[in-house]
């Protein structure tokens, strides 16, 4: 009778707590991250008679949770990829419709602008059009710099989700390591018994965790969750945490990096950083916003770089050469904060049409400077002057320490630095400051055309330059031009031979110019400075051109192809992150399914247990309570 009570009793025991934990599974049927628990129960070891082994019953062998480590792992996976994209995609898509809006673009002001040289170049006197060419060039330069501002404060913005983020991952650090303490001192007080609820919590810590940044997790021995990131690095070890943290660029101190504390060094991202918003946030600013900030500034510098070389060889209203069209911009030279040389590195920039947009960095190595274009990593190096996509860096000066390094971005630094120059509409140089006299006495065909001025250095012309067609110039039947002014001496043309064209060039004085047809001995053409330029449109007809040049990328493109080309980068950049967003969310969605199929809660099972067990749990009580009245009977009977 007493073992017959006994057995009840855990009966009773046993199938209660079967009840409370299926109540437990109801209660959390919608908690996020709730894992399924069942009692499990063991017979208990049966007693040996001479006639055989009577059981004895059952007992609670464990409550263990419905959980597959390898499914959580994809969870975990797949939310690290579908958050990396979707922040990627959120700030790609703001500069997409920044860049692309037909209506608002750059391109449309920079149309603009040169439809108003047009109407200049059809009325090269009219003081309206030049008006309205000074509005149309200041509202390109207001555009372009509020594209620049708008790029600024999305970096800055970028640095903000930074911080943001890098102060999730510590707190979310800090939780997994305070809940793999709590679960270390649960199993060790409950001999070896696994703390079910505070390993559902810590795996919702690490879901959220690889939302932030791409992890690896081990199980140790002991119950604790070591977690680990990037390429190694331990972020969890036990309840040991490593902290990260966002420094600024020790050279670019408008980006911030993310390091480990501690570190001497700023860590790459390749080395810290893999998966997770942190990485999308990284992957955004490296292949949109920096590109885009380099490409919208080297769309300015096209444009203040040629446009400012032709109109300095122009002539205005008032007589004078031009000037400066748009502001040129200086070149900053940011040296790292590590640095402990003096050399201070000089940049000038010689041929604007092979600049690149990108970020140059240069390094002393202890021997020689390495110049390096970051978009490509093509290198060169050297020591004193370095010459390298249209610009002479030199770093003769001061002593240099290996180590040493800058980094510069001319186009960028253009872009932030566009603005008009010029606000009298007179001092706009429309007119060539050159001119062609036809003596009246020419007899011939013969004709001066295309002149073209290559530099301002050497104009005004310190006299007329005649050039007089002579059948022996060059010696007998030799024919040629004399030349008397400028450079002086003779040019060879020979009508017979010649007559569909020639091009000369006095390089002394950067003049050049076309002969054509047939000249009679004695004809002559007189080049001699534009006095009284009135109603001359030659200077601003090239600069019209400079829409339709191949001015950047080394003679390769033009300045409203160079932004479409930007545009369309941007575009399939969003479009990919966009594409990634749907496949990652997809497989995010199938692992959660997946996962939650073996680990969640199916209410329509859980009450089908209530009745069984209810029905188990009534039935051991009726054991109790026959066992109860056997023993009274016993009692009785005495």
């Amino acid at each position: 009778m007493v073992d017959l009570l006994r057995m009840g009793a855990n009966s009773l025991q046993s199938w209660q707590q079967a009840l409370n934990t299926t109540g437990h599974n109801i209660a959390n049927a919608n908690t996020d991250g709730f894992s399924r628990q069942t009692v499990q129960l063991d017979t208990v070891a049966p007693q040996g008679f001479g006639f055989g082994f009577i059981g004895q019953g059952a007992k609670i062998s464990s409550i263990e949770r419905s959980h597959n480590s390898f499914l959580t792992s994809q969870v975990q996976a797949f939310a690290s990829s579908a958050s990396r994209y979707e922040v990627f995609t959120q700030f790609s898509s703001r500069v997409d419709n920044i860049l692309a809006n037909s209506e608002n673009s750059l391109s449309h002001s920079i149309q603009k602008f040169f439809s108003a040289v047009s109407d200049v170049a059809s009325s090269p006197s009219s003081l309206p059009e030049r008006q309205v060419l000074i509005g149309e060039a200041g509202n390109l330069a207001s555009r372009q710099q509020g594209y620049t501002r708008l790029l600024q404060d999305i970096n800055d913005e970028v640095n903000a989700a930074l911080r943001f983020s890098v102060d999730s991952i510590n707190n979310l650090a800090d939780s997994i390591g305070s809940v793999n303490k709590q679960i270390v001192s649960a199993i060790s007080s409950s001999n070896g018994a696994k703390p079910n609820d505070l390993l559902d919590q810590r795996d919702r810590l690490v879901e959220q965790l690889s939302r932030e940044i791409g992890l690896t997790t081990f199980e140790q021995a002991d119950g604790t969750l070591n977690v680990l990131i990037g390429q190694g690095q331990g972020l969890v070890i036990g309840n040991q945490i490593t902290h990260l943290e966002t420094r600024v660029n020790a050279i670019d101190s408008s980006r911030l990096e993310v390091a480990v504390v501690g570190k001497l060094s700023v860590n790459e991202r390749s080395q810290v950083v893999k998966g997770g918003q942190l990485q999308g946030l990284l992957d955004f600013r490296s292949r949109v916003l920096n590109p885009a900030q380099s490409h919208l500034g080297l769309v300015s510098l096209g444009l203040t770089e040629s446009i400012n070389a032709q109109h300095q060889i122009g002539m205005d209203l008032n007589g004078n050469m031009g000037g400066n069209f748009f502001q040129p911009s200086a070149i900053n030279v940011a040296g790292s904060t590590f640095n402990t040389g003096t050399t201070v590195p000089g940049v000038t920039l010689t041929d604007s049409t092979a600049l690149r947009a990108s970020d140059y960095s240069l390094v002393f190595d202890g021997a020689q400077w390495q110049l390096t274009r970051l978009s490509d990593n093509n290198t060169v190096s050297g020591v004193g002057v370095l010459n390298f996509d249209g610009m002479s860096i030199d770093v003769s000066g001061g002593v240099p320490v290996a180590g040493d390094s800058y980094i510069f971005n001319p186009a960028r630094d253009a872009g932030a630095n566009f603005a008009l120059a010029i606000s009298d509409p007179r001092a706009i140089a429309a007119a060539s400051p050159l001119s062609v006299d036809n003596s009246l006495s020419n007899t011939g065909t013969a004709e001066l055309s295309n002149l073209n001025v290559g530099t301002s250095n050497t104009l005004p012309l310190a006299g007329p330059i005649t050039l007089s067609f002579n059948p022996d110039a060059l010696g007998a039947g030799v024919p040629g031009f004399d030349v008397t002014g400028g450079p002086g001496g003779t040019i060879a043309y020979n009508p017979a031979t010649e007559s569909s064209g020639k091009s000369f060039t006095f390089a002394g004085i950067g003049i050049s110019f076309n002969i054509s047809s047939v000249p009679q001995s004695g004809d002559s053409f007189i080049i001699e400075n534009n006095n009284g330029a009135l109603g001359d449109n030659r200077n601003i007809l090239s600069v019209g051109e400079i829409q339709f040049q191949s001015v950047l990328n080394g003679g390769t493109n033009t300045i409203q192809e160079v932004y479409g080309s930007m545009v369309a980068q941007v575009g399939v950049a969003t479009n990919q992150g966009n594409e990634n967003l749907i496949v990652e969310t997809s497989l995010l969605q199938q692992a959660v399914s997946y996962r939650d199929s073996v680990s969640g809660v199916n209410l329509d099972e859980e009450a089908a247990n209530l009745l069984r067990y209810q029905q188990a749990y009534q039935a051991s009580a009726q054991l109790v309570k026959i066992a109860d009245e056997l023993f009274q009977t016993l009692i009785n009977s005495i």
